[in-house]
């Protein structure tokens, strides 16, 4: 039962798991905003996985599974003068264009899909950060629209097909010394798919789905090794704290739960130009396949 649950609740968005949000997008500096002004910042990401893994952690054997995606995510941000208990008032857009390739075979069913689309975009008006002398601050509240390429018919469709709605808070501190950390607190408050299919073997039936709320953290810490250069490690992990439903009913040892962690560095080309590269391994995953990231992020300042 544990592998076809598994195979029933494939995430709809494979890239940032049954969660909407993206998990391990963000490392160094998270919480630090910079100066008011306009900022655009690219995210190139490539997942892959051929391991699918059960309620209790351990790899469906008797599944044929791979999973590729390749993610073009511009996110554009705008800092602004305007104080609010003493911080900058901020908000951001974040557009993912999404490839996505997926092999299931289970004893019983099974599919290969491949997709290419518009994900489900992120966004939010409300983002304050404060600063001091060694530690920054930023809180902030994320809306994540079902704008993602959705087919019910199709078994691994990119979009999610709901709004999620997470609330985030983060921390960095940066010290002289060059020693530098960070973590992004976020949990995720999902809606109802009312579109979606449960596929259980070769049956189909048309359900509302609803996925339980998540916690989930990104984090970092590394020190400057030259100047302009810093290497360290990050990762992020996730816990389902409910399980999904289905029409109401709750779905027994649905939660997911993955935690990764790899290497990281940062290099500023220039005052206003950062680009960071990381590699992220997956493990101890639950009701989710477990795989291996890597990112390039480059930020720039107008």
């Amino acid at each position: 039962m544990a592998t076809l649950l598994v195979y029933a609740t494939l995430p709809a968005q494979i890239i940032a798991g049954d969660s909407s949000a993206p998990l391990g997008a963000e490392a160094w500096f998270v919480a630090v905003l910079p100066p008011p002004g306009t900022y655009f910042v690219n995210y190139l990401a490539y997942y892959q996985s051929d391991k699918l893994k059960d309620e209790n952690g351990h790899t469906a054997l008797d599944i044929d599974f791979n999973v590729n995606v390749v993610a073009e995510v511009p996110r554009l941000f705008y800092i602004s003068d305007i104080k609010i208990l003493g911080g900058n008032l901020a908000g951001h857009i974040v557009v993912p264009i999404v490839y996505q390739e997926m092999k299931l075979k289970p004893p019983v069913g099974g599919f290969t899909e491949d997709h290419f689309g518009l994900g489900d975009m992120v966004f939010s008006p409300f983002v304050i950060g404060w600063h001091s002398k060694l530690f920054h601050w930023v809180v902030g509240l994320d809306f994540i629209a079902p704008t993602g390429q959705y087919d019910k018919e199709d078994y691994a469709p990119i979009g999610a097909n709901h709004w999620t709605f997470e609330p985030w808070g983060a921390i960095s501190l940066i010290h002289p010394s060059g020693i530098s950390a960070s973590i992004k607190l976020g949990y995720d408050i999902h809606t109802e798919n009312t579109d979606a299919i449960w596929h259980y073997g070769e049956t189909e039936e048309k359900v509302d789905y609803l996925t339980g709320q998540q916690f989930h953290f990104d984090y970092n810490a590394g020190i400057e090794v030259v100047t302009g250069l810093r290497l360290g490690v990050c990762g992020y992990f996730l816990k389902g704290l409910q399980n999904d439903k289905i029409d109401g009913e709750e779905v027994e040892g649905s939660r997911e739960m993955v935690f990764a962690i790899g290497p990281s560095a940062l290099y500023n080309i220039n005052p206003t130009t950062l680009i960071t590269v990381k590699a992220q391994f997956e493990m101890e995953a639950e009701n989710r396949p477990q795989g291996s990231y890597i990112w390039i992020k480059t930020l720039y300042g107008f």
